[in-house]
């Protein structure tokens, strides 16, 4: 069997000046599987969403005592509108009452010292208590020239 075959023979080739040259190609990585670029991948992907989640929680923490003072502050602040809203409905309707025409005289009297020509000065008297008659029939009777109450009309 072995006739059969040919024998390689390791002589030179015929022409000697000319050399066989091996072309070599450049040196790949070895295969990997696709399991493997699967798990590098998926581990990729949980390292960021890990970070992604951690940032999330980190802000989350740093914003709720803020969110706190925030509604602290609306809650003081609308107190101090609601404050303030009654003093100005205050003021409003002082300023109305001033520049009514119909309240003009009145508010004119309240703000100075002198008083309308026509209306009566009144004078309250205290009323006497009541002594024994004896006193009474001693005393001469009390003068009735001055009314012990007296409303104010003008003339």
């Amino acid at each position: 069997m072995n006739a059969l075959q040919p024998q390689h023979d390791p002589s030179p080739s015929p022409n000697p000046s000319r050399r066989h040259r091996v072309r070599r190609q450049p040196r790949r990585p070895p295969q990997r599987s696709p399991h493997h670029t699967l798990a590098v991948e998926t581990t990729v992907k949980l390292g960021v969403n890990l970070l992604l989640a951690t940032t999330a929680i980190i802000t989350l923490a740093r914003l709720i005592p803020y969110n706190t003072q925030q509604q602290a502050d609306l809650v003081r602040l609308e107190a101090e509108v609601k404050e303030a809203s009654t003093k100005v409905a205050g003021l409003q309707e002082d300023f109305d009452r001033h520049f009514d025409p119909q309240q003009a005289v009145t508010v004119m009297q309240e703000q100075n010292i002198r008083f309308n020509p026509k209306q009566r000065q009144v004078v309250w008297l205290t009323p006497k208590t009541q002594k024994p008659e004896a006193e009474e029939k001693a005393k001469p009777s009390p003068d009735t020239s001055q009314p012990a109450d007296s409303a104010i009309a003008p003339d």
